[in-house]
């Protein structure tokens, strides 16, 4: 009997949302199952804990434009880079948009820099020289996403308070000394981290259903997490739709992790996105979501930029 084929609800423009390499080397770590408890069970918390505001912080890039140079027999890949960052406060019921940035970036490979003014009509953009070891089109547009990725923790890191959770879209990696209520929401899994036994678990839990926490140390990023079912998928979705991986640092300790598992595995589901709104809906919050429409509009036309850049680069030819 043939096997049942199943849905994957991102539509093909995005990756998938579950990227499982079985095949791909793992970074060594140590996994505990037993950290909050020894009954591997689904768990719904009752949301009695309150904390006065959220926070969501995410970032957005874009390639303007791929470049290539030729110096001392060398080929140098780079890019014209355009990155945004910004958060979405909700206080008291309302939610605004703050701290919202963006920065331009002419990143080039092999150790060469410049930068560069670009003109569109009376606008000036300063696209800032970024010097990378890179030796390849991938690792330069790596370098593009390590500084939208930077930049957002920066930013999480300045709004970090006792009276507030900040939610970061995805892996805390880059947050390296945070010991007060961050979040790092995974919407894509890339590996399972749990023993075959308890996999099962995962497409058994309902909406607002978590996971036991479980450790992940690495001597690197350390780490509590559980995975959360924000909403039950489709019957032509496949089982782990609508799921995300939440982790917290472990330097900020179990109890306090708990609690702020707790808190997310109950308000977040509450931000849950809709196909009809976001393609990559439940997974990109409500909140993200928008944050990343405004900080794209504030990117500017890519069409635009692009025929500046032509323009500037066919300036210097005919010097």
């Amino acid at each position: 009997m043939p096997s049942r084929l199943l849905l994957d609800p991102w539509p093909p423009d995005y990756d998938s949302a579950v990227q499982i390499d079985e095949q791909e080397p793992q970074l060594e770590a140590q996994v505990d199952i037993t950290v909050e408890t020894l009954n591997w069970q689904a768990i719904r918390y009752d949301g009695s804990e309150s904390i006065p505001s959220i926070c969501f912080v995410d970032g957005v890039r874009r390639v303007e434009a791929r470049v290539i140079s030729q110096e001392s027999d060398q080929v140098v890949y780079g890019l014209f880079g355009s990155a945004g960052v910004g958060s979405v406060f909700r206080r008291d019921g309302v939610a605004q948009l703050e701290s919202l940035t963006i920065k331009r970036y002419l990143i080039l490979g092999r150790g060469s820099i410049r930068s560069e003014q670009i003109r569109i009509g009376e606008c000036t953009l300063n696209f800032e020289g970024i010097s990378t070891a890179a030796t390849s089109p991938l690792e330069v547009l790596a370098e593009l996403q390590n500084l939208m990725r930077t930049a957002e923790a920066q930013l999480g890191q300045t709004l970090l308070s006792d009276d507030a959770c900040v939610f970061a879209d995805g892996p805390l990696s880059y947050f390296s000394t945070a010991t007060q209520a961050l979040v790092g929401i995974i919407k894509r899994i890339h590996r399972l981290y749990l023993p075959s036994g308890c996999l099962s678990l995962l497409s058994q839990l309902g909406p607002s259903e978590r996971t036991p926490l479980f450790s992940i140390r690495d001597g690197k990023y350390d780490r509590y997490s559980c995975y959360l079912r924000l909403v039950q998928p489709q019957q032509v979705e496949h089982p782990l739709a609508g799921i995300v991986r939440l982790e917290v640092r472990a330097a900020i300790g179990l109890e306090k992790s708990l609690r702020l598992i707790n808190y997310a595995s109950s308000e977040l589901p509450k931000f849950a996105s809709s196909p009809i709104r976001d393609p990559r809906a439940p997974q990109n919050l409500v909140p993200v979501g928008a944050l990343e429409e405004e900080l794209r509009r504030r990117l500017g036309d890519a069409v635009l930029v692009r025929r500046a850049i032509e323009n500037r680069i066919y300036e210097g030819v005919q010097v």
